[in-house]
């Protein structure tokens, strides 16, 4: 009997990693850009000619959109020359940037060039806070000016705060903050322990399972109600509640049956851990190969077969699964797991037992009560 094949997805967004370098070496960083003129791995800067193969190659493939990342993306010598084939290109496109080199004529660009949102990471509402997560010096008023151009150029850009111990007493400063400057929401990150981020969580400098749960608890019923602007933190879907998944409020999956990474030395990959990860880089851009290997690469496979039902451990048995899908499959892999093993936050809240029952089948295949 012939193996059926599942349909293989459209390629709705390339995540650009426009460079592995950066000007900042923030404490929680789980993709590790080189500093920009420190000694160390090269830097990569994509480039354009490649990145414009790349779409055209991922065009037929059902490409509209695509994430400029990294890295910092704004500190590419050529970053205009980026947006402008984004703009021939007719695509979408989203920015994630710590603002620090985002000029007025660059936010104008920005603008013309078809990119729709950006988010700032600001990691503190003082600069002795931000600053020191970020390692850098005066750090926060550049970021702050980059802020404010963008939003004299049209913006309400959503505000970035990965979350721990040295920056959680300003959490509602910032809040202030951001309506203060205009932004038109704020995103909380839960440091993920890989990385930079895995020497925080030995030094005890991260919130745990429970204070992230009892501050996703505060957030909807009592800071929520005070602001305007949306606040969401990056739990997982099960720990949202049933008001929340009904709005439309959570944040949901990457949608990573359908993005592919295009890393800054020009190969594709699942996202940016293929700078660290050889085995989750795909192949080079450019060369015509596209479509092979988004129709038919080993671990793409294995996602489209194995997302959702093949989850293991707490995500095979919540009820969210279908649309969770394991969270975050990249960190599950880079954590040494396996693409479609359990989520490290889910499976640490159930092994504490701050998982909702709720949200989990029991072992006749029901809802729990």
């Amino acid at each position: 009997m012939t193996e059926q094949r599942l349909p293989t997805p459209l390629l709705n967004e390339l995540y650009v990693y426009v460079t592995n370098g950066c000007n900042c070496a923030c404490r929680h960083c789980w993709i590790v850009p080189e500093a920009s003129g420190k000694a160390g791995r090269p830097i990569h800067f994509i480039d354009p000619e490649i990145f414009d193969a790349a779409v055209e190659e991922a065009k037929p493939l059902g490409l509209d959109a695509v994430k400029w990342t990294g890295g910092e993306p704004t500190i590419h010598p050529h970053f205009d020359r980026l947006l402008q084939l984004q703009k021939k290109h007719g695509l979408d496109g989203r920015l994630e940037t710590n603002g620090m080199k985002v000029t007025l004529e660059l936010a104008n660009l920005l603008q013309e060039c078809g990119v729709t949102g950006v988010s700032v990471s600001l990691d503190g509402a003082t600069a002795a806070t931000h600053d020191a997560v970020r390692n850098i010096s005066d750090g926060f008023k550049q970021t702050l000016g980059g802020i404010e151009n963008l939003v004299k150029s049209g913006y309400r850009p959503e505000i970035i705060m990965s979350l721990m111990c040295t920056n959680i007493r300003e959490l509602e400063a910032l809040l202030d903050l951001a309506v203060e400057i205009g932004a038109g929401a704020v995103k909380l990150n839960i440091v993920q322990p890989t990385l930079r981020g895995a020497i925080l969580y030995e030094a005890g400098d991260t919130l745990s399972i429970k204070e992230i749960l009892a501050l996703n608890q505060r957030l909807q019923k009592e800071v929520q109600p005070r602001y305007q602007l949306p606040i969401s933190l990056d739990v997982p879907m099960a720990f949202l509640p049933l008001g929340s998944l009904i709005k439309g409020d959570g944040l949901g999956s990457c949608g990573i049956l359908g993005i592919l990474g295009l890393l800054a030395d020009g190969h594709y990959a699942l996202c940016g851990v293929g700078e660290h990860i050889p085995e989750l880089v795909y192949g080079r851009a450019g060369v015509g190969r596209l479509a092979e290997i988004w129709g038919g690469h080993p671990l793409l496979q294995e996602l489209r077969e194995g997302l959702p039902n093949d989850l293991k451990g707490v995500c095979g048995n919540c009820l969210m699964k279908n649309v969770c899908l394991g969270s975050c499959v990249a960190m599950n892999y880079q954590q040494g797991q396996g693409l479609l093993a359990p989520y490290w936050f889910c499976a640490q809240a159930h092994a504490e037992k701050l998982f909702p029952e709720s949200r989990l089948k029991d072992e006749s295949g029901a809802a729990g009560n």
